[in-house]
């Protein structure tokens, strides 16, 4: 949270009350119908949302060839390339909005919200998360099911939470934090010197492209694969793909390798459309809608630069931070 006081801007602050409300009042605040589950109206979303894609797929074909001297005329040959950019970024948006619909009903499958039976959720949330099918988004169902559930249940907490965990001040050879100083090790900075690091790295076109598109394209990947940005106490070879991961317990293990079975599945099929159609055109109709969308909500969704943290030890207190990836938990 920020404060103003006089002059100086309030960056990082002291502890934050977590509210005594016990879960079975926050439950019983929640309608009724709000926990009933159907499987025809989940089933809906389902078609619905490949539905859509399938237009959208269709109308960009469609009109792809059309931007051609034949069909229009352009006043330079570069705005045909310009114009054709346009219509498959509109195309990546509106396939990768639909696409994280997919992943978004494989995540409640995972949460046994699609249906009933969870034999029926399970086996839908692999179809849509894992199987080589045309139908998945690239995400190992029990493995991240299993680590989503531990999410839940630790959000913001330093050493239990599983994902987007920040660095500690000590984990970046800071000294300890200082309430009362006034300067960049302190708690508080300056309005001036505030201004003075937004010039310097706040507006940098080519550092926040370059970081931008590396994190969308890759983040997602590299965290299910090497726990980048994951629970930092976990040993190094710590991976969604390792049933000896330590977010995993011995009775996970077939799930696990079932989840990592499926997707060698679906990369070998990514590999044999690439040998096909070639790279660019399957990065363009379904590898950067897939993993961008899923990186960017996932990331927006997750961090916010009003997020409270668990301390590592200490009471039940939040300490509060003024962003995830720019400033660290003061211990």
């Amino acid at each position: 949270m920020v404060q103003k006081v006089t002059s100086v801007t309030t960056v990082e602050q002291g502890v934050y009350p977590v509210p005594d409300i016990p879960i079975k009042a926050l439950l019983g605040a929640i309608p009724s119908h709000c926990f009933e589950r159907s499987l025809l109206r989940s089933s809906t979303y389902i078609f619905w949302d490949f539905f859509v894609i399938g237009c959208i797929y269709k109308g960009a074909s469609a009109l792809d060839p059309l931007i051609d001297p034949r069909y229009i005329y352009l006043p330079h040959p570069l705005v045909y390339s310009a114009l054709r950019f346009a219509l498959w970024a509109l195309y990546t948006f509106g396939t990768g909005l639909f696409g994280m619909g997919i992943w978004v009903l494989g995540h409640e499958c995972g949460h046994q919200a699609f249906s009933n039976s969870k034999t029926v959720n399970n086996i839908v949330g692999f179809i849509l998360h894992t199987s080589f099918t045309v139908f998945s988004v690239g995400v190992p169902y029990h493995s991240w099911r299993i680590s989503h559930a531990k999410h839940h249940a630790s959000t913001s907490h330093m050493t239990q939470e599983q994902a987007y965990v920040p660095h500690t001040r000590s984990e970046l050879n800071l000294p300890p934090l200082k309430q009362g100083q006034e300067d960049l090790l302190g708690s508080r900075v300056s309005d001036v010197v505030r201004r003075e690091l937004y010039d310097a790295l706040g507006d940098s076109p080519l550092g926040a492209i370059t970081t931008t598109i590396f994190y969308l394209l890759a983040g997602w990947p590299a965290y299910l694969l090497f726990n980048t940005s994951g629970q930092k106490r976990y040993p190094m070879g710590t991976s969604h793909f390792n049933p000896s991961s330590p977010m995993y317990a011995p009775r996970d293990y077939n799930q696990v390798v079932i989840s990592t079975i499926g997707i060698a599945a679906w990369a070998s099929s990514i590999a044999t459309a690439i040998y096909h159609n070639g790279l660019a055109t399957v990065a363009v109709i379904y590898l950067i809608p897939t993993c961008g969308f899923t990186t960017g909500l996932s990331s927006l969704h997750s961090c916010s630069t009003q997020t409270q943290f668990f301390p590592i030890t200490g009471p039940p207190l939040l300490t509060s931070l003024a962003g995830r990836s720019l400033l660290s938990i003061a211990v």
